[in-house]
């Protein structure tokens, strides 16, 4: 659906001409709606909400009748926060203009009488900025819908690893440990270390739990991912440990490997 750009003018005649000149650049990407007023505007705008339109940029007066332009724009900018706002304004009233960048987030004010090519060029700058916050907001919802399915497949994961029989150890493809269960760490014994805080040092442990030549074999296989293997392992307590290699792929490419102990 268009969004759509609204003008408010208490002054009937400047009002069309200001919703003809923006026809003449933005009508093929927005709908000109024009407010006789502010509260003309914030019903208009509330009926473009109801029909699921969204309202892009604001242009409103200063000096009108009823309810001044930066009144208007503070009630709108509660309502539709994200809309930019133009003030036009016939005098230098820095009260008021300072006023709505305050409390309505104004993009910017134009004098009154406009030039023309100016109003162009800062609505066009107001409608490009608009469209990367809109892009900007649809990247983050996507990215948190992105987090939200990665936090609950990991969850998943963790679970599933927990869940099964076997002792557990996941490998990237630079043969980093980047996982495992508490059936592995019960069984080589490594309790101790669970919380350790860095992967070397976990290594290590897990390599003094092992004989000598098997933990030269065993350091062996983190450079070897790249095929199954089955094998036992002798630990220092005179324990065997049997275990399965299996490279796991990502779109044919080998990115790790899971040793089931």
């Amino acid at each position: 659906m268009r969004s759509a750009i609204v003008c408010v003018d208490d002054e009937w005649g400047v009002l069309k001409s200001l919703g003809n000149q923006l026809k003449c650049s933005f009508s093929k990407g927005y709908d000109i709606e024009l407010a006789n007023g502010g509260e003309d505007a914030l019903l208009l705008c509330a009926e473009l909400t109801a029909e699921g339109k969204e309202i892009a940029l604001i242009i409103s007066d200063q000096r009108m009748q009823g309810m001044e332009g930066d009144v208007l724009l503070i009630r709108l900018h509660a309502l539709y926060p994200k809309t930019l706002k133009i003030m036009l304004t016939g005098q230098a009233d820095a009260d008021s203009v300072g006023n709505v960048v305050n409390a309505a987030a104004l993009y910017r004010y134009i004098r009154k009488p406009w030039d023309k090519i100016d109003l162009i060029l800062t609505v066009t700058e107001a409608l490009r900025r608009f469209q990367q916050e809109q892009q900007l907001a649809e990247q983050n919802d996507l990215l948190k819908k992105n987090n939200a399915k990665l936090k609950s497949s990991l969850s998943l994961l963790l679970a599933t690893l927990e869940a099964t029989a076997d002792g557990i150890l996941v490998l990237n493809n630079a043969g980093e440990i980047v996982s495992f269960n508490q059936k592995f760490i019960n069984l080589l014994h490594l309790s101790d270390l669970n919380s350790a805080g860095r992967i070397d040092d976990f290594l290590d442990a897990i390599l003094e739990r092992l004989t000598e030549t098997d933990a030269i074999r065993f350091q062996a296989l983190f450079v070897q991912l790249n095929e199954e293997k089955h094998d036992f392992l002798q630990l220092i307590s005179g324990n065997i440990v049997e275990y399965y290699l299996q490279p796991y792929q990502l779109e044919g490419e080998i990115v790790g490997g899971v040793l089931s102990f």
